[in-house]
């Protein structure tokens, strides 16, 4: 097989005889775009149905395996990467590949190894062991997945390049946006609860607030706005106006895409302080407990000490640069 890698700072990997595809069973996924672009693979993110309670689960995944179905024997790929969750989709992958041959490399989103998923655990394991490649974003989910008898990689991050933005109207002396989708493991009434003790910064927080409890909403400060989901132009424009970004989760052992886009944007950020969080944020990043106090207090530190956290996320920048390096010589190395 001929491959050339181009192993350079935002380079992606061009392989010049292999048809890689890149499968989600998900609207958008920034991460997925991401390591589809570098990994040189098409990205397919398919969606059926707008509902996704589990009553409706069964029958939308049954039409998304057909989709993904009809998908493979068109493209006949030789390399297929997935996102996880849902595990079904690494599933429907694997069957495909008893008759059709190809490298399945599944790619575990924290999500993953949630409670959710505990009724199909049995076959997460198989197809661990089945995958050419288990990619894995820490080394908590690498030690669990490699228990499983699967091969595994760790990769967090992938050099990215980000539009410049349409620039976003400010409101305070100093801003801070805030990255949301509304989901369980974020701590927005924290949020909204420092943003009432500090009126002289103005919070932006993105996502659908549709998906925003009632109660949320009815303690939001005037100090607070709910930007509604963002197209990419107005949503970085926001991310690079602002003074800090703030990412934050409940949930441990969990890779902070908001923070990783954060770190490319060159932007002080403000994450959680777990573990992992801190040994992957090491630079240009304030710790917080996830409380109105540590938010507050946070927020205070990274807004006045802003060039200084931004300046070390270019060093933090390189340390990712060289990482991706040598990850993906080593991707090209199994997938060869």
């Amino acid at each position: 097989m001929d491959t050339a890698v181009d192993d350079s700072a935002g380079g992606k990997l061009n392989t010049m005889k292999q048809r890689r595809l890149f499968l989600g069973w998900v609207p958008r996924s920034r991460r997925s775009q991401v390591l589809a672009e570098r990994l040189g693979a098409e990205l397919h993110q398919l969606r059926r149905l707008k509902h996704r309670s589990p009553i409706h689960a069964p029958f939308r995944y049954s039409l998304l395996a057909l989709d993904t179905w009809r998908l493979l024997s068109q493209s006949r790929p030789h390399v297929v990467f997935v996102q996880n969750p849902p595990p079904v989709l690494a599933l429907v992958v694997w069957l495909f590949s008893l008759r059709h041959p190809l490298a399945l490399v599944i790619d575990h989103h924290t999500a993953a190894f949630g409670r959710a998923w505990c009724w199909i655990l049995p076959a997460q394991r198989f197809l661990a062991r089945e995958a050419r490649l288990n990619i894995v974003t820490n080394e908590h989910w690498q030690a669990l997945v490699e228990g499983w008898g699967g091969d595994t990689m760790i990769l967090d991050d992938m050099p990215t390049q980000f539009p410049i933005g349409n620039p976003y109207p400010m409101e305070g002396r100093a801003n801070v946006a805030v990255i949301s989708t509304f989901a369980p493991d974020e701590p927005l009434e924290a949020v909204v609860t420092a943003a009432a003790e500090l009126p002289e910064v103005h919070f932006y927080i993105t996502g659908d607030s549709g998906r925003a409890s009632r109660s949320l909403l009815a303690k939001t400060p005037e100090n607070v706005t709910f930007t509604g989901f963002l197209p990419d132009d107005d949503y970085f424009g926001l991310l690079r106006g602002a003074d800090a970004v703030v990412a934050l989760t409940t949930r441990n052992y969990t890779n902070q895409r908001g923070a990783c886009e954060a770190v490319w944007l060159g932007k002080a950020l403000i994450t959680s302080d777990w573990p992992v969080l801190r040994a992957s944020f090491n630079l240009g990043t304030v710790h917080v407990s996830n409380t109105a106090e540590g938010i507050k207090a946070g927020v205070l530190k990274a807004v006045q000490e802003s060039s200084m956290l931004s300046a070390e996320m270019v060093q933090l920048q390189e340390t990712r640069r060289e990482a991706w390096r040598t990850a993906s010589r080593r991707l090209e190395d199994v997938l060869a």
